[in-house]
């Protein structure tokens, strides 16, 4: 990496990956199904929120 590569502005670098890789920029979903019952380790973590 060079001296100016080291220098360069996160906010831009972000927007010139999202223009290369726009798949980037998608949220994905996880569980489309919402019929299928949660794993295990999900329970788990709901329970401690509760």
């Amino acid at each position: 990496m060079t001296e100016q590569q080291s220098h360069r502005d996160p906010e831009t670098v972000a927007q010139e990956l999202l223009r290369e890789h726009p798949e980037f920029d998608e949220v994905p979903v996880i569980e489309i199904d919402e019929t299928v019952p949660p794993r295990p380790e999900e329970e788990i973590a709901d329970a401690g929120r509760e």
